[in-house]
């Protein structure tokens, strides 16, 4: 645990790694203990989680291959394969491509902080934190009650139903119901006794690993493009401060000291550091930022005018020290904003693919959806079934679009916010780097579906407006 806890990010991000050890992901790193008998037991319940889920979705198809009359039957069967292929998919993927989300945790536990900015980058990583937790905690209660939901609804069918005379084709006979979450062949008889239990208890532990399974993986996705979204947050909001800061190295005004003075005396954010760490020091520095996004000086250790440092101060009311300070964090700002473009194309080298086939199972499952719609007369356990399936599916996508669009709007509104943060009156070497980052700002990041569509509210709307036209052309052919 403490090892992990070192990872900074990673730590704060433990009880969801936690969770998806758990339930068997192949998520082997990350460990608070990696004795090599430790590993070997890791190993061993991945791969029996990995045999158990296969085992039943094999079942599952087997039933669907020999056990479907008529073409109701056979959509609502299909329906269920292709619902649960989206969870198993996704499983596989993350075992076999485990080194992208390794190197994606990499890139994001590089994100070093400033002392000149610790203060914004802590607190926009707070909210970061804070937005993962309640998503974590939405999609888990979600996933339980999603559960609980498909177990008692079996309890209130009908416990027979009528299927083809095989002897007969213009009558029917009367079949007994197995009441099982799942249509599924079983080599052995699942309908009564101890057997029906065990098959009972083996969906019921299915059902709720392999929407885990997915569910997770949807979690550390959105986790990621959150703590993105919150980085360009931050980068954009110490852009003023910085151009301010940056407008002294290039002019000499002998009182250019009040440029470090605070411009605000609301705020009651801690200092920055222990009074330790300040001590061994050569300059003080305080907390740049407030909660109004202005930010104080570097003061001397009494807290009383501006810094004295050997050496002298230069023509602008600069020490080296301080020229130094403010040019770095120049640095910093173009630096932040390059790595977290490199962070988003690890998440699209991570989930490209993996976003590519969800889209395409989604596809065809919701024209099987909008299908069985059509046979909707009453509101019944049916009825339930279908827009239980319809809205889950619609879920899935709607927390990739929601995120995807968050994430463009973001990085687009980082050039607005350099172009109204006063460049002009910064230093050369600022303007410079700004120029940068406007020309790296002029195409948006996006997280894309392996380059063939882009995950955003617009795709959304096409995958919603796609099962509107998709019902009412059903309708209309009925």
């Amino acid at each position: 645990m403490e090892k992990v806890r070192k990872h900074g990010l990673i730590g704060d991000l433990w009880p969801h790694i936690r969770l998806m050890q758990l339930t068997g992901h192949w998520l082997l790193e990350y460990h608070d203990n990696n004795e090599s008998v430790m590993v070997l037991i890791r190993k061993l319940y991945c791969s029996l989680t990995t045999f158990l889920v296969l085992l039943q979705f094999i079942f599952i198809f087997v039933f669907l291959c020999f056990n479907t009359y008529d073409a109701d039957q056979m959509a609502a069967g299909t329906i269920t394969v292709l619902f649960f292929l989206h969870s198993i998919t996704k499983f596989l993927f993350f075992a076999f491509r485990s080194k992208y989300f390794y190197r994606t945790f990499s890139a994001w536990n590089q994100m070093n902080s400033h002392p000149l900015f610790a203060e914004s980058n802590a607190r926009y990583r707070a909210v970061a934190l804070t937005r993962m937790r309640k998503l974590l905690m939405i999609i888990g209660i979600g996933t339980i009650l999603s559960v609980f939901a498909w177990t008692v609804i079996i309890f209130l069918d009908e416990p027979v139903r009528d299927i083809p005379d095989p002897n007969d084709v213009n009558s029917t006979i009367k079949e007994e119901v197995p009441q099982l979450m799942m249509y599924s062949w079983y080599p052995w008889d699942a309908k009564t006794g101890m057997r029906y239990m065990l098959s009972f208890g083996y969906q019921l532990y299915w059902l709720f690993i392999t929407l885990s399974h997915a569910n997770l993986l949807d979690v550390t996705f959105c986790c990621f493009v959150i703590f993105a979204c919150e980085q360009l947050k931050h980068i954009k909001e110490i852009l003023k401060p910085l151009m301010e800061l940056s407008a002294a190295l290039d002019t000499a005004v002998p009182n250019s000291g009040e440029l470090f003075r605070a411009s605000s005396t609301t705020s009651n954010l801690p200092l920055l550091g222990s009074e330790s760490e300040k001590a061994g020091s050569d300059f003080d520095v305080r907390g740049i930022y407030s909660n109004q996004r202005d930010f104080s000086a570097f003061r001397d250790g009494g807290g009383g005018g501006v810094m004295s440092v050997s050496g002298g101060v230069g023509p602008n009311g600069l020490t080296k020290k301080q020229e130094l300070l403010v040019r770095s964090a120049i640095k910093y700002w173009v630096e932040r904003h390059k790595h977290v473009v490199k962070y988003v194309s690890s998440i699209n080298d991570a989930y490209g693919a993996a976003l590519l086939i969800h889209m395409l199972i989604t596809t065809v499952t919701l024209t099987l959806l909008a299908y069985q719609a059509t046979k909707i007369n009453n509101v019944d356990v049916y009825a339930a079934t279908v827009i239980g399936y319809l809205f889950y599916t619609l879920a899935q996508v709607f927390v990739y679009c929601i995120h995807g669009n968050e994430l463009i709007e973001e990085s687009s509104s980082v050039m607005e916010a350099a172009y109204s943060c006063h460049w002009y009156d910064g230093s050369e070497e600022a303007k410079t780097f700004v120029q940068i980052v406007c020309q790296q700002c002029q195409k948006s990041l996006t997280i894309s579906g392996a380059k063939f569509f882009t995950v955003s509210l617009d795709l959304f709307a096409s995958v919603l407006g796609a099962v509107v036209t998709y019902f009412m052309v059903l309708v209309q052919l009925k």
